[in-house]
């Protein structure tokens, strides 16, 4: 029972401390903490982990982790892309868990957020703290993992809806100030303008919120593409900084099966990414093919820039954006909507020749 009058010694304190740290019970003891722990030598092996982070869902005991690298621990979907493993692929170059343990291979201690896509479709993101030491006459990293995907994931969801909302609600507000200078008919214009960005980024809150959650359901319905796509560039067009872009459709009839709702999240994430990455007298096209024999339909939308490498190496990564913080949902939604929802793949090209070409590949009946 504590009482507070009584403390020990140092001498024993230190005996206690060295005896719990060689004690057996102490990488048991280990396995409780509410972190990832993990030694990796100087070829970023794995020579101690704590706890599998994905022990849920990968069903692997701790001891067929050592050996692996950081990215192979986490099923990191790059992590086989490169001739080595973890550490020798083009997305390592902006990898956060590795940049930070190459601050502690460097000699210095590290900190830094790191976003993983999992083999699964879904993605964790990661505080990472790192460390450097040395046993005996080897260097080792000592790296502590903790998972924030969920509390990213509601700060960054909250933001960027109140960061649309104060946008939308900026506008009402020079409304206010002018409507008397204004026609009947331009005043409903904005109006509507308004009310339809509102209702838009509502049904985008809701829908990501949802597909985060495992808790989006789909009901495939058949869906006409020129309609829905005309619906969207219509939308779009009330927007103000929209008003002035060209949008070329060439519409031609085509039905498929999927869901209505979140097709038109995807597709309308995918033109506005489009038409806000040039100047204004840029034009965007959107257009579909069929594969007759494949079955499927590819849905793209082009622009005229090119994307620079380190952006194309993180454009499908949750959080990532060229817009400043409080973004980067809208390329990262249109990966997990199509492929984990919709049954679809989505991908993009970008290069001099095509410019950038993002693109959706949707069972075609």
């Amino acid at each position: 029972m504590f009482k507070p009058s009584i403390r020990y010694q140092p001498e024993k304190i230190r005996r206690q401390a060295s005896e719990i740290i060689q004690s057996p019970f102490f990488p048991k003891l280990l396995e409780d903490v509410p972190v990832v722990l993990l030694i990796i030598n100087d070829a970023r092996q794995v020579v101690y982990v704590n706890k599998d982070l994905l022990a849920e869902t990968s069903g692997r005991e701790q001891h067929e982790l050592l050996g692996l690298r950081p990215g192979e621990c986490l099923d990191c979907i790059h992590a086989l892309e490169g001739k080595y493993g973890c550490g020798s692929t083009a997305y390592c170059r902006v990898c956060g868990l590795a940049n930070t343990v190459k601050l502690s291979e460097e000699g210095d201690s590290g900190q830094g957020e790191c976003v993983i896509a999992l083999k699964d479709g879904e993605s964790l993101t990661l505080k990472v703290h790192t460390k450097p030491f040395m046993y005996g006459e080897e260097h080792f990293v000592f790296v502590a993992i903790e998972d924030i995907s969920d509390r990213k994931a509601r700060m960054m969801l909250e933001s960027i809806f109140l960061h649309d909302l104060k946008n939308t609600s900026a506008i009402l507000s020079g409304l206010q100030e002018v409507y008397e200078e204004l026609d009947a008919e331009e005043t409903k214009r904005i109006l509507k303008d308004v009310s339809v960005r509102i209702d838009e980024e509502i049904q985008a809150y809701r829908l990501i919120t949802s597909a985060e959650n495992q808790e989006l359901l789909v009901r495939p319905a058949s869906v006409q593409l020129d309609i829905l796509i005309n619906e969207i560039i219509t939308s779009l067009q009330y927007h103000q900084k929209f008003r002035q872009k060209q949008i070329k459709f060439t519409a031609r009839k085509k039905v498929i099966r999927t869901d209505k709702t979140l097709l038109r999240q995807v597709l309308m994430n995918m033109l506005k990414n489009a038409l806000e990455a040039g100047p204004a007298k840029d034009s965007v096209e959107i257009n579909w093919q069929t594969d007759h024999k494949a079955k499927t339909v590819r849905i793209f939308v082009k622009n005229q820039q090119v994307m620079p490498l380190e952006v194309k190496l993180q454009v499908f990564q949750k959080s990532f954006s060229t817009k400043g913080r409080g973004r980067g949902w809208g390329t990262y939604s249109i990966k997990l909507l199509t492929e984990k929802y919709l049954k679809g793949k989505a991908d993009f090209v970008s290069d001099n020749k095509v410019g950038t070409i993002f693109y959706i590949v949707l069972p075609g009946k």
